[in-house]
């Protein structure tokens, strides 16, 4: 049985089929495949790239392509809290997706407590950010446990 808690609406018609695939974005979503054949094989995976280029897009296809058979949290990182990463980490779930990663509140406890759930590792967690870990304003346990698994950049195909 499929279960998604969220605090961020999830885009029902936003799927892989209707994403436009090319070089700038191939490899997030073949990230993205690979963790939903294979949870766990990238984890983390974080994608970042500026506004508009589909990382939204493809969370709520990685939703679609997984609901059915597991257990989703979908949120916004400007959404996140101590407490809700809390339960998060003692809930059943499979897969955390959190979008827009750079809005997270400055909170240090905050920062400690989301690397403690990568350290964990028993969920497979899909990050986006318009920011690259390295640059991101966070705590350096938490930037050093972003680049455990996978970081891929999105680029407008314009660029």
């Amino acid at each position: 049985m499929s279960e998604v808690q969220k605090t961020k609406p999830i885009n029902k018609n936003q799927t892989f089929e209707n994403f436009s695939v090319n070089e700038a974005n191939a490899w997030a979503i073949a990230a993205l495949k690979t963790v939903i054949k294979d949870k766990n094989y990238y984890n983390p995976v974080y994608i970042y790239g500026e506004k508009g280029v589909g990382k939204s897009h493809l969370l709520n296809a990685t939703i679609n392509a997984i609901v059915e058979l597991n257990k989703v949290v979908f949120l916004s990182a400007k959404e996140l809290s101590i407490e809700m990463v809390e339960k998060i980490m003692m809930s059943d779930g499979d897969y955390v997706l959190i979008d827009d990663l750079h809005l997270l509140p400055k909170d240090k406890a905050l920062e400690e407590k989301i690397a403690m759930l990568i350290e964990e590792n028993k969920k497979q967690l899909v990050i986006t950010s318009s920011v690259d870990p390295k640059s991101l304003e966070v705590c350096s346990k938490l930037q050093e446990r972003l680049q455990w698994g996978l970081t891929t950049s999105m680029v407008s195909e314009n660029q």
